[in-house]
């Protein structure tokens, strides 16, 4: 994951709508929260705090994508832009259950 993308932390597509973000930010922040018992994670929890509160915002979201540069060399955009990574793996286990 790139260091401070905001996106890869949250496991979203740089496309994705607000409401995909948000249901990605909660998610996220039930597993990492430090309360949550042994998922919890501190400096985990901050990182999506900080990129959720960039996401969520409309003009700052904007500005964010507008810093970065477009397209990733390595070929993960393409992986990422499949929308919700993290959430379609956790239930993809649940199923299996």
């Amino acid at each position: 994951m790139g260091a401070g993308d905001h996106y890869r932390e949250l496991q979203v597509s740089r496309h994705a709508e607000p409401e995909v973000i948000e249901k990605a930010y909660r998610a996220l922040a039930l597993k990492y929260h430090p309360d949550s018992g042994s998922t919890g994670d501190a400096r985990r929890m901050q990182r999506i705090n900080a990129a959720y509160a960039v996401l969520r915002n409309p003009a700052s979201r904007a500005d964010y994508d507008k810093m970065q540069p477009q397209g990733d060399p390595s070929g993960w955009d393409v992986f990422w832009d499949a929308g919700l990574v993290g959430l379609y793996k956790q239930h993809r286990r649940s199923r299996r259950k």
